[in-house]
């Protein structure tokens, strides 16, 4: 400790903010996460590093990954009913199916969010992807800000991260990469020759009107679905009835329930 605490003196006495909060993350990681004990640090070739909450599943058939809303709620708070937490939430959807958990946090340290350089993130999720054991059946699942990342950026690097079977289930978001003009062309065959179903699931009032930062989940969505479908991936889109952008109900997400309908062993 007295060793820590001398280096960040002579850290602040030079400016180096940066060294400090590496140190002190490094020293004391997580301490505000209810889920220590299921948590891992992942470094990447690209210099970006940071942590994820890992289930690991008694009889693996493969890996769900979750990647989380803006600001990292689901990450924060992986016991919440909201999304992870409960009889019916998606860690019990993932044991239920035999499906190891991973849920990382963007390494993006400014604004919590996967898309801001969702580039360079996606080089992130693809090795943290292959270093988790049955990756090679990978469901892709995330909500928002992550369902954008997953449309965007996620699904061309398939190849890249060995994945041969799953799909991806993409929940208010997931708009298309020709639009966004990160990708022109994604055809299907060239990137999994194998199934891998693609299901948009966005609510019945998810239009961006009531949000502040006018996030058209509806359009987004629609976007996606048909660049997809286009380019020959079996493509579903559902609008859920009654909803709005979270898909919570008495302050508990149904996100556990719609994934056991769309999930495939």
């Amino acid at each position: 400790m007295k060793k820590l605490a001398i280096v960040i003196l002579i850290a602040m006495s030079m400016g180096i903010a940066t060294v400090i909060s590496f140190l002190i993350e490094k020293r004391f990681p997580l301490t505000n996460f209810a889920s220590h004990n299921n948590t891992r640090y992942f470094e990447a070739s690209n210099g970006l590093y940071g942590y994820y909450h890992l289930y690991q599943a008694k009889h693996p058939k493969g890996v769900l990954l979750w990647l989380h809303g803006d600001g990292a709620f689901e990450f924060k708070h992986p016991n919440s009913k909201r999304y992870l937490g409960g009889a019916l939430g998606i860690k019990e959807v993932a044991r239920q199916h035999n499906l190891t958990l991973v849920v990382p946090k963007t390494p993006s340290k400014k604004d919590e969010t996967w898309w801001t350089n969702g580039a360079q993130n996606s080089i992130y999720l693809t090795e943290l992807i292959k270093s988790i054991p049955t990756h090679q059946h990978l469901w892709i699942s995330g909500f928002s800000g992550g369902a954008e990342m997953t449309t965007y950026w996620l699904l061309e690097k398939l190849p890249s991260m060995d994945v041969t079977s799953g799909g991806s289930i993409i929940f208010s978001g997931g708009g298309s990469p020709k639009i966004k003009g990160v990708s022109r062309t994604l055809p299907k065959e060239k990137y999994i020759k194998q199934p891998y179903p693609l299901t948009w699931l966005v609510g019945e009032y998810d239009d961006g009107v009531t949000s502040s930062d006018n996030f058209n989940s509806l359009k987004l969505s629609k976007e996606g679905y048909e660049f997809y479908r286009q380019q020959g991936w079996d493509s579903k889109r559902y609008i859920i009835p009654k909803f709005h952008h979270v898909l919570t109900k008495n302050n508990r997400g149904v996100y556990g329930q719609l994934l056991q309908n769309y999930l495939n062993e």
